[in-house]
């Protein structure tokens, strides 16, 4: 399932979350201190939008920004639309995305988190410290 919407701009949401699923395993990494939501939790990877970017804009400039990898709308396999924990008068989206021509060796990791990891969905949904409403997204797109 792939939301439209997501590829629409002047939209009023909040910002974009989301797997980069790189062969069969999942990409997330650890916030930093630097937040006042979850500090030092496991995240996904996106962030909030900026001027006039679609859904699928924010993902793949934050993607870009944070890890140095490049998506395309073609690597989309699901995208949703909810709304936002951080404003309800707004909408957020949740984006996945599969890549089977990069490998963990491709990823340049920025200074926005400390360190990244490369899970298995079963090693993922074991972690206890991860953001419990990514945690929900995952377990639905897992279950669609």
């Amino acid at each position: 399932m792939i939301e439209p919407k997501v590829f629409e701009k002047d939209r009023n949401f909040h910002g974009t979350k989301g797997i980069i699923f790189i062969r069969n395993k999942m990409l997330v990494y650890r916030r930093d201190n630097n937040t006042a939501n979850y500090p030092l939790y496991i995240d996904l990877l996106g962030g909030g939008k900026e001027k006039n970017e679609s859904a699928f804009d924010t993902f793949k400039r934050e993607v870009k920004e944070e890890f140095g990898i490049n998506v395309e709308t073609r690597d989309i396999v699901y995208a949703k639309q909810y709304i936002s924990a951080m404003d309800s008068s707004k909408e957020s989206y949740f984006i996945v995305v599969k890549l089977d021509n990069i490998m963990e060796s491709d990823i340049i990791f920025s200074d926005e988190g400390l360190e990244y990891f490369v899970l298995t969905t079963e090693e993922y949904l074991q972690l206890k410290d991860t953001i419990p409403r990514q945690k929900d997204k995952v377990i639905e797109f897992l279950n669609n």
